[in-house]
């Protein structure tokens, strides 16, 4: 038995058999699943199908090549690999020890003008720029990302295969929605499409030295759906976003120190892309939140001596994968040159979230700043919402101030929705994670008289907070709703809606079972 792995397709030949067998399997709870079936339930649970031509899971790789093992009735005897996977070599060699491995073939698959710094960034840029454009294009719910991302990943080699091939790419899929609804996708994205060319772009490039893969790394994230936060000075900003990062990684201090447009973007490695105003563009990694909050402070502070204009803070964030946040300059700075560059962050969003003081609220320039912002926003198509910060602070005067505000809204914005306005703990929302997530220990957070839990109408402070508190941290932050309007693109789907758009010839649609 001869086992042939090429570039597109495994073929197996045998004195009994001459086969074609999918590259798709299940993989879940030790139990794995190869054969064209799992092809067809790709919709159904893409969270537990791989591909075998994309995966680099060596435990994932050795059980699809086992489970075949255990399929065939003839004993392997040879193993071909296309070069390309290589990395599949050693494996192979032990799950099939007399077997005869060797690379046949020469690289021609579509990564082969990327240098390997980009190969694998590229493709996940790819499937979530795709992702990103299915979800704004099909209407389709932001918290649906990571199942549709995962549908488009396994069908990756197909898809971009395709697009060189006849400069499009077609979308044929159904994506479920637990616990009763199906969008089903049909739609034709063509690579003049801005996002897509951009990538194609990078992709096609002759690269010749490393400055080059710098500017590479820059442009790949382009495509993101980008959340730009704005607010005055000295409004917890920077704690807000260290909050929905879950990591004290932006600047906490009242100064006004962002002078550049600050980036956060998730990625495969620890990076910061730092961009000058002639067109250079640096790249430092860092190893861990230290390191990284002494280099912000260097490269965005007023009083640095070179100063960038924008800086892409690269970590591996899964819950906002295709989303960039942008941590902008504040509004009104004694510092000439912040209005314009918060001008600018305004400009390149996608979704605009209005940071506010609650103590500021009623204050006599108050309702001109938010009349301001929203006439600013209303001369543009982007989504928007506000956010009232400090809820730890003003947590006994919770409802009063949400209803202050939301009379405030009404009136100046009749359109405004109530779910687009937000009462979060940032502070809270950071330490919760932070203790969570074993970056923190516990007795910094029992020093700390800021930090409290109300537990069945008690308020626990200093030694009587456990571990276990993290996640009442967490709750009481609210920052779960921000994530998940964050993750809907500024929108609030309703489970049930129905929406059939009958006005295209690619139907997408929605059907909810009885």
């Amino acid at each position: 038995m001869k086992i042939t792995v090429s570039e597109h397709q495994i073929d197996l030949t045998g004195k009994n058999i001459m086969d074609t067998i999918s590259p798709y399997f299940y993989h879940h709870n030790h139990k794995t699943i190869i054969g064209e079936k799992v092809e067809k339930a790709i919709n159904l649970f893409p969270e537990y199908i791989f591909n075998l031509f994309t995966e680099r899971n060596e435990t994932k790789v050795e059980a699809f090549f086992v489970e075949l093992k255990h399929l065939l009735t003839e004993e392997v005897r040879t193993v071909h690999l296309h070069p390309i996977f290589k990395r599949f070599e050693k494996t192979v060699k032990r799950v099939y020890p007399t077997a005869s491995v060797t690379l046949v073939g020469q690289k021609t698959e579509f990564f082969r003008k990327l240098p390997v710094e980009l190969e694998y960034q590229f493709a996940n840029v790819f499937v979530s720029t795709l992702t990103n454009e299915i979800i704004k294009v099909c209407h389709i719910p932001g918290r649906l990302y990571h199942k549709l991302n995962q549908i488009i990943r396994l069908r990756l080699p197909f898809y971009l295969k395709e697009l060189m091939q006849q400069g499009k790419i077609v979308i044929d899929l159904k994506v479920i929605d637990y616990p009763s609804n199906v969008f089903v996708v049909r739609e034709e994205f063509y690579s003049h499409y801005p996002s897509i060319q951009r990538l194609l772009d990078i992709y096609l490039q002759s690269y010749t030295n490393f400055n080059q893969v710098i500017k590479a790394h820059d442009q790949l994230y382009e495509g993101n759906f980008k959340v730009t936060f704005i607010s005055p000075f000295s409004f917890g900003k920077s704690t807000l976003i260290n909050g929905l990062l879950g990591e004290e990684m932006l600047n906490m201090d009242i100064r006004a120190e962002t002078a550049i447009i600050t980036k956060v973007v998730s990625a495969d490695s620890n990076r910061i892309l730092v961009k000058y105003d002639n067109n250079r563009v640096v790249m430092q990694p860092y190893e861990d939140m230290v390191e990284l909050k002494s280099k912000l402070q260097d490269l965005t502070g007023v009083r640095s001596k070179e100063k960038p204009y924008e800086v892409q803070i690269h970590h591996h964030f899964p819950q906002l994968q295709g989303i960039t946040i942008i941590d902008a300059p504040g509004l009104n700075s004694r510092h000439s040159d912040h209005n314009q560059i918060a001008a600018e962050a305004f400009q390149m969003s996608d979704l605009i979230l209005f940071l506010i003081n609650p103590a500021h609220i009623g204050e006599a320039n108050f309702s001109s700043q938010i009349k301001e912002f929203l006439e600013q926003i209303k001369e543009t198509d982007k989504k928007y919402g506000f956010i009232l910060s400090k809820l730890d602070l003003y947590s006994d005067d919770h409802e009063v101030i949400m209803q202050e505000m939301k009379i405030v809204l009404k009136d100046l914005d009749p359109s405004y929705a109530e779910e687009d306005l937000f009462f979060i703990s940032g502070y809270f929302a950071l330490y919760g994670k932070l203790l969570g997530n074993d970056k923190l220990d516990l007795h910094e957070i029992r020093k700390n008289r800021g930090i409290f839990i109300i537990e069945e109408d008690e308020i626990i402070m200093g030694r009587g907070i456990e571990k276990h508190h993290a996640s009442s941290l967490v709750e009481f932050s609210q920052i779960d709703r921000l994530e998940q309007f964050i993750r809907e693109r500024g929108e609030n789907h309703a489970p049930n809606k129905l929406n059939l758009d009958r006005r295209k010839p690619a139907a997408v649609g929605i059907f909810a079972n009885p």
